[in-house]
């Protein structure tokens, strides 16, 4: 009697493990062979995958998504894209990713280097960093994007001669961007200025300016041309001389304005070339003095 009650114990015990094994969810790994990157969002998980091998030691990669914890991925990037054999990626969330493709951006190659998706990885945008230095050719991105405060941010480096000229030196430099990677100026850009999209014309466009000082900052309608011709921006000089009111305009401390550009007036349609559009502010604790004291900060655009 003792013996069956003993081996009835055990059936029970083995029928309750098979049971708990079953309801046991399966794990899937997220990566294999050819994953460069993933994170899981809630139940969704975003993967960087290697497609192919490109010629000049680059890999072609797109983006994979599995909605069923891992079982199974989809390719989702509608044109893959090219990185170095070195590359970085981050999701920041379910739509914002980045790939940077290689650390050292070049003057030369406009300092592009950083692709953005702002649709969870189904297309891909080259984003530009705007960092004007003459003596410096090579901009080394340290690390990717990151939010700061709901800032984002984006920690880089240059090697320069220092002041005194007695050697080089490294300097950290911080972007940040105000339109999700597109496009980055430097975090001591008391005011960054970018362009609305899709209203960039040969006759004006759309531009967008926010304040990322702590105080307030005044500015006129005044605003001059420059174009970008053998390896330097120069003046672009207007066909008639452009008469300004002067009227000042305030835009507050984190504060964001739009404001319509229409250049025609001035300088007719711009041809094909690339330009930057320059506007002056006065800070709150300069504004009693001169307009020699107007900060210029810039917003670089190409007419094609």
């Amino acid at each position: 009697m003792k013996k069956k009650f003993i081996l009835a114990c055990i059936s029970i015990v083995l029928i309750i493990g098979v049971v708990v094994l079953m309801n046991i969810e399966k794990k899937y790994p997220y990566e294999d062979e050819n994953t460069l990157y993933y994170i899981e969002f809630n139940h969704e998980i975003l993967r960087f995958e290697r497609y192919d091998y490109s010629l000049g030691q680059n890999q072609i990669v797109e983006v994979q998504k599995s909605v069923n914890k891992g079982r199974t991925f989809e390719s989702i990037t509608e044109e893959n894209i090219i990185v170095s054999m070195e590359p970085k990626f981050i999701f920041l969330n379910e739509n914002l990713g980045f790939a940077i493709s290689k650390p050292n951006l070049t003057k030369n190659n406009n300092y592009m280097g950083i692709q953005v998706t702002q649709d969870g990885g189904k297309t891909f945008t080259n984003g530009k960093i705007n960092y004007d230095n003459p003596k410096v050719e090579i901009l080394t991105v340290e690390d990717v994007p990151y939010f700061e405060n709901n800032e984002l941010k984006l920690k880089c480096s240059i090697y320069q001669i220092k002041e005194d000229h007695t050697g080089y030196e490294d300097v950290e430099l911080i972007f940040v961007s105000i339109d999700d990677g597109l496009t980055w100026n430097l975090s001591n850009n008391k005011i960054s200025m970018i362009i609305k999209e899709n209203t960039l014309t040969d006759s004006g466009m759309i531009l967008i300016m926010k304040n990322n000082a702590e105080q307030t900052y005044h500015y006129g309608d005044q605003y001059s041309l420059e174009k970008y011709e053998s390896g330097k921006f120069i003046p672009y000089e207007p066909k008639k001389i452009l008469n300004w009111n002067s009227m000042l305009y305030r835009i507050k401390a984190n504060e964001e304005q739009e404001e319509i550009i229409e250049w025609e007036y001035g300088y007719d349609t711009l041809k094909s070339g690339k330009y930057r559009l320059i506007r002056y502010f006065i800070s709150e604790e300069n504004l009693l003095y001169s307009s020699n004291v107007a900060e210029k900060f810039y917003v670089e655009f190409e007419v094609k």
